[in-house]
């Protein structure tokens, strides 16, 4: 049986939103001294994903791995800060990344998962979730 393409956009999605959501929780960054190291093993990783000939899927469903990670850890390095400074900090990087994706002129998919992580990130900010 032949997808469509709406059934083929649709699958893509929901494999972009299982996949985050189980890498999210299995992918926070361990306490102070492992955030560097983790920082440098997801730019390599990251690198490696993204110049690999992976299908933009996978590669969409990677990229909420370290948008995740680098809004938790904005949460946790701005800690005791007004909620503004945080906000304003996670929007700019949700922007540069939406900028970046533009200028390579990258499928939507990745900027799907580019608003799903932000959105995510918003919603544990908002109910006061424990991460």
């Amino acid at each position: 049986m032949k997808l469509k393409p709406w059934q083929k956009s649709l699958l893509s999605m929901i494999i972009i939103i299982i996949g985050g959501f189980i890498r999210a929780p299995e992918n926070m960054p361990p306490p102070y001294i492992g955030r560097y190291i983790t920082v440098i093993l997801i730019l390599i990783m990251s690198y490696i994903v993204f110049r690999s000939r992976l299908n933009d899927t996978i590669k969409a469903t990677y990229l909420t791995m370290p948008l995740m990670v680098a809004l938790v850890m904005i949460g946790l390095s701005l800690y005791g800060k007004p909620q503004w400074v945080i906000y304003g900090t996670g929007a700019l990087v949700i922007f540069a990344v939406t900028i970046y994706l533009y200028k390579k002129k990258l499928s939507w998919l990745y900027y799907f998962s580019t608003f799903y992580v932000a959105i995510l990130g918003l919603y544990i900010m908002i109910s006061g979730m424990e991460i």
